[in-house]
């Protein structure tokens, strides 16, 4: 028998483009409509298990970028979806410190799932494939722990608004448009001071009186680029459902004439939709084109390039030593 395996070297790619993420997809997503529905659920589900276990808003949002980042590589199943949910937040807890037992979050989210008698056996076999479903949710993300570590969008929103010397009602307005933005995709898109940036551009164009500065989003560790794809999807999105956000039942006495009209103009006067450039190389992609390989027993993530460089260096280097 031989004593060689086939290995893998994956680069971290936390973020991806729109095209991108469609192509991911088209692997493991086999209803779009579906899976829209199960994620909105699955969302739902997070947000009460959340409130129930007095998390902060930055454990839900880490938890829904692992959500949607597990069925970029992972195919989606109906019945596995809320069991991924519940991994995501487990795993979440952790990567943001609001630790919470195992036994505590699976019993909540058995509870939230309208399961009436919760037995010592149905939680034993939950918490088995929470944990089971953890390894793969940190492989979809190449156990890379800069995404989700320090900066949230919340957080940082207001750290903005006081550097802009934005108002209490513009801050306020962006932190609620902010929850919305959780819902989306733009979350394995672009980084949480690029989102936070683009929801207070919203807000300030929304309230009367407000302006959005002009500012160089490089000072924020951004481009416009990235701005402009989070403020046209979060646009979209209000366009699309505002019947259904969250922002429609949470706005002030003062904004209750915000409503669909009120996006299809913003965008109107932001011109053309703009955003990401798209590479040119997706339809050749191996990490968005081929299924995962289970035949391959070792995979190692590396976070830059230069280290996959360096190693095809040294490899091409000894093959010519033997030769």
């Amino acid at each position: 028998m031989s004593g060689t395996f086939q290995t893998q070297v994956m680069l971290s790619r936390p973020y991806l483009t729109r095209s991108q993420i469609k192509r991911a997809q088209q692997n493991t997503i086999p209803d779009r409509r579906v899976y829209n529905q199960k994620r909105l659920s699955a969302f739902k589900l997070l947000c009460d298990m959340c409130v129930q276990l007095k998390f902060p808003r930055k454990t839900l949002e880490t938890a829904m970028y692992f959500y949607q980042r597990y069925y970029l590589f992972n195919k989606f199943e109906t019945e596995l979806c809320y069991d991924v949910a519940t991994s995501c937040l487990f795993l979440s807890c952790k990567q943001v410190e609001t630790i919470k037992k195992i036994a505590d979050i699976v019993v909540a989210s058995l509870r939230l799932r309208n399961v009436l008698k919760v037995s010592p056996e149905m939680q034993d076999n939950c918490k088995k494939r929470i944990v089971q479903l953890e390894l793969r949710i940190l492989e979809t993300c190449s156990f890379d722990y800069r995404v989700n570590n320090s900066i949230h969008i919340d957080g940082i929103l207001v750290k903005i608004a006081k550097d802009l010397s934005l108002s209490r009602e513009v801050t306020h307005l962006a932190w609620i448009i902010a929850f919305d933005a959780l819902k989306l995709e733009i979350l394995l898109m672009v980084p949480q001071h690029t989102i936070a940036l683009a929801v207070l551009k919203i807000s300030c164009e929304l309230i009367e009186g407000a302006s959005w500065p002009n500012i160089r989003y490089s000072l924020f560790e951004s481009d416009e680029p990235s701005v402009s794809e989070a403020y046209f999807d979060i646009l979209n999105f209000f366009i699309n459902v505002f019947d259904l956000s969250d922002l429609r039942g949470n706005l002030t006495e003062n904004l209750q004439n915000i409503g669909i009209e009120t996006f299809i103009e913003l965008k109107k006067h932001a011109g053309l939709e703009k955003g990401l450039k798209e590479p040119d190389n997706i339809s050749s992609d191996a990490l968005l084109t081929n299924e995962r390989d289970f035949t391959i027993r070792e995979r190692r993530y590396v976070l830059s390039r230069k280290r996959i460089n360096d190693e095809r260096s040294n490899k091409h280097i000894q093959k010519k030593e033997k030769t």
